[in-house]
């Protein structure tokens, strides 16, 4: 409880030194009365709102600050939010956890537990999620439940990333990148006017490197790889008619992951004489795993929006479809057989393709009372293929317990549901926001196991085997539910608000992937509800210069869907869990040139109950859930100056992150320790447009972990990126 407390002391000073407490520093800076922060302005509630006014607690990146942090997708950025925690199986398996809320299914037949749209469109699959910037105009992040305008997938909140839409200019930019690992890339965006009120945008992106870390046989580049993007938007407008329309598509051809295996406290002396001996020298970015491994991704769509301004209202239609297919293959241990007496080879591939329709009606930004109204419709085919080829052999298992065995899904998910929200002023200084939403899902599912042994050295290998056994099934269920928002808001003083908010959120039942059994396989787990009781203060004083929010909640978790691997058998479950916490985010221009702030988190989330799967059951009460450190926070310093002849800007960023567990039984070997990065840029630009950029990541060269698989009391670990540097070449005209 004192390391607790003390910690907690610690942060809240160090961020309110970029906030309350500085006006202090303040008096004895230069005084420049022209100083104050810019108005964010976010869409969180389907329409243009100061982040300020939203009864939200939200952050949100503009393209400037994803420029100076440079970020190159969301898990650049995901951490840099208040109770955000993003670790990645693969690139088509990130696990995002907003307040200790995540998943790490990857059934054909599950949701994400956080909402990720793209320019509206919410994405289906997480891997069409993960996807590398181009482009981008903002990143906003709501947390807590999204259940009234964003439905089913957003039970712990919801990641929004928007596009910049063309102009009625005609303007291009193109930018160089070299960096650390070889490095190489560029962009270009090239913006048209088509008459005089239309446009179209073209933008494209390569990026290509060697990779941070090796595999120690062969000398080859892991964790590197190429990624190439482009996107193609147009739009018109004909007196009240707008329409956009989009075509995007990206490819991925990245190596594997170099696993690394970690012993801790629990693992058996044996073991950690025999890796300690296999990795005499080597650092945790060289690894046994095969230079063979890979990370493949294709994905492409297309969106139309067709708005039309009526006199009393707007009307919006969003027309989406996306296709996304990947695979991949990593050695979950990254060691050498028969010297480790296990070899797990794992493959995968996931087709996936998905079409949406929304239609809403939004009031004027003049009316009295702001609402949106409106309803959707989800449609999803998945097809997947998981297959482990295993390698056993004494002490861990006899070697008749390896295998070849093989998990295919083939699922259709299908989504509606009519959602309203209203936000009404009363008695001059107080508003009132309810909303609702009625969302109802059906899944049907073909699961197969196969022994592509066919018998022939039985059991079945892991982890189908020796407790399962092949299957063919066929299953179908169907999950509504309604959710809702309240929220009460206050503005006591000018540019003071207050807030209270109740909101249901809602996470569809669903069928697990990996089963062991056809009993398993048919038998959905229930869905997630989750109620969220929020305080929050959204403040900008001082003329401007402060910017102090704050919010305190607790989230109470019914039927929490929870998914874990025990030894290489996957179980699943429901159960109750409790998250109580605090967050602050603070800015203060300290001059009209200089910017410093922060945020803080504080989380308690806990399993409120154990867990029953099959006939085994999960002793998780009073354990921490997965990926939810105690305390988070950022500290960043940002400014421009008029130099040289042009702009020089510059930004320094630290987070920390407090260790959190992997998995929900809490076992050492799934333990990430507490960690820090620290970042930094640097720009100058000329007055013709040209702009020479420097940055740094991790300049700590801090070794923490991405992901982690526990097995035989081992963590086998993806450990992040080290110490790295790059820089920009571009020109604007």
């Amino acid at each position: 409880m004192k390391t607790i407390i003390r910690k907690t002391a610690s942060a809240a000073v160090l961020i309110l030194a970029a906030g309350l407490s500085v006006p202090a520093y303040a008096q004895s800076a230069p005084q420049d009365d022209t100083a104050s922060l810019d108005d964010i302005i976010v869409t969180a509630q389907r329409r243009e709102q100061s982040l300020q006014d939203v009864p939200i607690a939200i952050t949100a990146f503009n393209a400037e600050t994803l420029e100076r942090t440079a970020a190159q997708g969301i898990q650049d950025v995901a951490s840099k939010a208040p109770g955000v925690t993003l670790t990645q199986f693969n690139i088509g398996e990130p696990q995002l956890y907003i307040r200790g809320v995540g998943t790490t299914s990857d059934s054909a037949a599950s949701d994400p537990s956080i909402g990720v749209s793209i320019d509206e469109v919410s994405i289906g699959r997480a891997g069409a999620s993960s996807l590398a910037f181009l482009d981008i105009e903002r990143v906003e992040i709501l947390r807590g439940p999204q259940g009234t305008l964003y439905g089913r997938n957003a039970s712990g909140g919801a990641l929004n990333v928007y596009t910049r839409k063309p102009q009625l200019e005609d303007t291009t930019m193109a930018l160089l990148r070299y960096g650390s690992f070889n490095e190489w890339g560029g962009e270009a965006v090239i913006n048209r006017m088509m008459g005089e009120n239309s446009a179209a945008r073209l933008a494209v992106r390569v990026n290509s490197n060697d990779g941070y870390a090796e595999n120690v046989p062969s000398g080859r580049g892991l964790e590197g790889g190429r990624q190439y993007g482009a996107r193609l938007s147009m739009m018109t407008q004909s007196g009240p008619w707008s329409l956009e329309g989009s075509v995007d598509v990206s490819r991925d051809r990245m190596d594997g992951h170099a696993r690394i295996p970690v012993t801790a406290t629990g693992t058996a002396p044996a073991f950690v004489t025999l890796i300690n001996g296999l990795r005499a020298g080597l650092d945790v970015r060289q690894s046994f795993s095969s230079a063979d491994n890979y990370q493949d991704r294709d994905n492409w769509g297309a969106t139309v929006r067709a708005g039309y301004e009526a006199e009393a209202f707007d009307f919006v239609s969003l027309t989406s479809y996306r296709d996304n297919e990947y695979s991949w293959r990593d050695n979950l241990g990254g060691l050498p057989f028969p010297a480790f007496p296990l070899l797990v080879d794992d493959r995968a591939s996931e087709n996936a393709s998905q079409f949406s329709q929304e239609l809403r009606l939004v009031s004027k930004p003049d009316s009295p009372i702001s609402w949106v109204a409106g309803v959707y419709y989800f449609s999803e085919d998945v097809d997947r293929d998981e297959r482990f080829i295993v390698q056993a052999a004494l002490p861990i298992a006899p070697a008749s317990f390896g295998g070849d065995t093989e998990f295919l899904q083939s699922a259709q998910n299908t989504s509606y549901a009519a959602f309203g929200q209203a936000t009404i002023p009363f008695a001059s200084i107080w508003e009132l926001t309810l909303g609702a939403r009625w969302t109802h899902d059906e899944r049907e599912i073909h699961q197969i196991a196969l022994d592509n042994e066919a018998g022939a050295n039985p059991p079945p290998g892991i982890p189908l085997g020796p407790g399962g056994s092949p299957y063919n099934i066929r299953a179908e269920a169907s999950f509504e539910e309604p959710t809702w928002k309240v929220a009460l808001a206050v503005e006591p003083f000018d540019n003071v608000r207050l807030y209270a908010s109740y909101d249901r959120g809602y996470k569809a039942g669903s069928f697990p992937s990996g089963a062991q059994t056809g009993v398993q396989a048919g038998t959905p787990l229930r869905s997630e509800l989750l109620d969220n009781y929020e305080l929050g203060l959204k403040s900008t004083i001082m003329d401007g210069r402060l910017r102090f929010n704050a919010a305190a909640f607790k989230l109470e978790y019914d039927d929490l869907q929870v998914y874990e691997l025990l030894g290489l058998t996957l179980v699943t479950s429901n159960a109750q869990a409790e998250v109580n916490g605090y967050e602050i985010e603070s800015a203060f221009a300290v001059t009209n040139n200089l910017t410093i702030g922060g945020s803080y988190t504080s989380l308690d989330a806990k399993f409120t109950s154990n867990a029953q799967s099959g006939a085994l059951t999960l002793l998780y009460n009073g354990l921490t859930l997965p990926r939810s450190p105690d305390s988070q926070y950022t500290l960043y310093a940002d400014g421009e100056w008029d130099m040289w002849g042009g702009e020089l800007a510059a930004r320094v960023d630290y987070q920390w992150t407090d260790d959190f567990f992997f998995d929900p039984s809490n076992n050492p070997e799934v333990r990430s320790p507490a960690h820090s990065l620290v970042g930094a840029y640097a720009s100058w630009e000329a007055a013709n447009g040209v702009k020479v950029a420097v940055y740094g990541k991790n300049l700590g060269d801090e070794e923490y972990q991405q992901h982690i698989i526990k097995n035989v009391g081992v963590g086998f670990s993806v450990f992040g990126p080290p110490r790295s540097y790059g820089m920009t070449i571009s020109r604007s005209f």
